[in-house]
């Protein structure tokens, strides 16, 4: 049975419950128990055109439920449109959809005579309980029975609307908005436009000579105001929506044309000033230590959350171009090589503790939980504040960026490349390098480059058998130290007994080699599976010298900085 067949068949409040995978009565809780104001935080947001954006932020309880119903929605949509046959190039609305975005959205408008932007006004207000528990009872795919709308359409308004913050809030409003889509598509059609829809962003293009007046025409009294033509103003509201007139214009040819604020002239691009208002940014972050922008003379701190969106947003629009003009390769363009350089400097340079870099994730798992437990041996390395232990280590992060960015994804290979690539990653910073950076490495036979190529930084001979190593500026090396062995890795520091645990019946593979999954585990399952979930009945008294060694490094290098600042 498809999951619209299922919900076709429910008829109450249990059955939507239970396709959500929800308990009835914490559904029936959460709906009916939670007192409405208690429901939503309430916080605002600014504009980039001014002004301010009310989100409502559902409580975690009900969010939990709205993303369920979100995922469910979501999944029907596309089976909807699987079952019409709807091809990805006929797909008008863009906004809030896996694999499209407001990239693919500017992309049909690229090298046009003429590109029209218009907005909905006041888009997830405008679609009321009334709209919303009307859609999933009338419309022909749907077809719900009545007391499953009536939930649905509970669970997603908040003051008789879809309030923005609500997970469930896009995918409704994209329902509720496919009329409007096909009824705007057809006025694109009729006039030889194309048309698209980014949530409340309208997009019109065309190659004619005259841009058609049924869907905009120039002001006789202002020739630099653009009018909704009656064609657009028909369809727009016979769907129940709105137009914002203050956000209706026309670009030509021959100036910059945007689409959902991205510049489609001839190719997809950010705009030149939001990137150079980025960069400088970024060097005001390199140079002084905090970014910021300068406006009438005054500086105006700009948050990390913030810088790192805008370099994650032009990364993100300049790597899908990329791909169109160069196929899977990565170019790295002054953009690209800006975001690295940003990557860089918060995980090795602009760092406010020392920063741990371990093979891969299980090393940074296994160190959280050793530090939980040998608090009270290890002051400098953990506290306890109001009953929570507080971490003094920073771990460094992998994921897609360092990966695609930075060149690291685990493994002692690439730790290996980083001893001689790091003087070259931290130059050109002005500010930072308060704290060490330190490399965690095995001591085993896959070390033997690593220590190789230390030896050859450092000029000594690298046996992993000392504590720990200084390598230069804020970077140092420490080996995991053995455990009666010749060789160790960080696993060997637990009890023996601990690496013979059955998980799921299967046993743990410490080689990451063993093929047949149905006999052993990984180390990331031990990692996340046996150690993370049961840290408080294990023993790390083995982690004890590692720790030890951490806590050295810190104090060494504190003495080298205080000794460079002596007169």
């Amino acid at each position: 049975m498809s999951k619209l067949e299922a919900l076709k068949k429910a008829q109450s409040l249990s059955d939507l419950a239970c396709i959500l995978e929800e308990q009835p009565k914490v559904l029936s809780y959460v709906l009916y128990k939670i007192p409405t104001n208690s429901k939503y935080k309430a916080f605002q947001i600014p504009k980039k055109s001014g002004g301010t954006r009310t989100i409502q932020a559902p409580v975690d309880r009900l969010k939990r439920i709205q993303k369920s119903l979100a995922s469910l929605l979501q999944d029907i949509h596309l089976e909807i449109q699987k079952k019409r046959g709807v091809k990805a190039n006929c797909i008008v609305s863009h906004g809030f959809k896996p694999k499209l975005s407001i990239i693919t959205n500017a992309r049909n408008h690229r090298n046009k005579t003429y590109v029209f932007n218009s907005d909905l006004k006041d888009f997830f207000p405008s679609i009321n309980f009334g709209r919303v528990y009307g859609f999933f009872v009338k419309n022909e795919d749907f077809a719900l029975d009545p007391k499953v709308a009536t939930v649905i359409a509970q669970l997603a308004c908040h003051g008789n609307s879809l309030p923005q913050g609500s997970p469930c809030s896009p995918i409704i409003s994209d329902l509720i908005g496919h009329i409007l889509d096909m009824r705007l598509s057809k006025v694109a059609t009729r006039y030889r436009c194309t048309y698209t829809r980014y949530v409340d962003d309208l997009t019109f293009s065309t190659n004619e000579s005259t841009f058609p007046k049924a869907i905009a025409y120039e002001d006789k009294d202002n020739q630099h105001k653009w009018v909704a033509g009656d064609a657009l103003l028909k369809s727009v509201f016979k769907s129940g929506f709105k137009l914002n007139d203050a956000k209706t214009r026309v670009q030509y040819q021959s100036s910059r044309q945007e689409a959902t604020g991205l510049i489609v002239n001839r190719k997809v691009a950010v705009p030149t000033e939001y990137y150079h208002a980025t960069r400088a940014m970024c060097h005001n972050l390199f140079k002084e230590g905090f970014a910021f922008t300068v406006k009438d003379g005054v500086a105006k701190p700009v948050s990390d959350a913030v810088l790192r969106g805008r370099l994650s947003y032009i990364h993100h629009v300049r790597s899908m171009q990329n791909k169109l003009e160069n196929g899977p390769s990565l170019k790295l363009t002054a953009p690209f090589k800006l975001y690295q350089q940003y990557l860089n400097y918060v995980s090795f340079f602009g760092i406010s503790k020392p920063v741990i870099i371990g093979e891969g994730i299980t090393d940074t798992i296994y160190l959280k939980a050793a530090l939980n437990q040998l608090a009270g041996k290890f002051p400098s390395l953990v506290e306890v504040a109001g009953g929570e232990n507080v971490h003094k280590l920073g771990f460094f992060k992998y994921g897609n960026s360092s990966r695609e960015l930075m060149g690291l994804s685990g493994g002692t290979g690439e730790l290996k490349n980083l001893l001689g690539e790091y003087r070259k990653r931290i130059s050109g910073f002005k500010f930072g390098g308060a704290h060490p950076v330190i490399i965690l490495v095995d001591n085993d036979d896959g070390a033997k480059a690593f220590f190789s190529t230390l030896g050859t930084i450092t000029k000594t001979k690298v046996s992993g058998t000392d504590a720990f190593y200084y390598v230069y500026a804020n970077l140092y090396a420490v080996p995991i130290p053995p455990t009666g062995n010749s060789v160790a890795a960080i696993e060997g520091l637990f009890d023996p007994t601990l690496l013979k645990t059955i998980y799921d019946g299967r046993q743990l593979d410490l080689t990451n080699k063993e093929p047949d999954g149905s006999k052993f585990y990984s180390k990331h399952i031990f990692a996340k599976s046996v150690v993370r979930p049961n840290q408080d009945k294990i023993d790390f008294k083995g982690f004890e010298p590692l720790l030890t060694a951490i806590d050295q490094v810190i104090t060494d290098y504190a003495a080298r900085r205080a000794a460079r600042s002596a007169p």
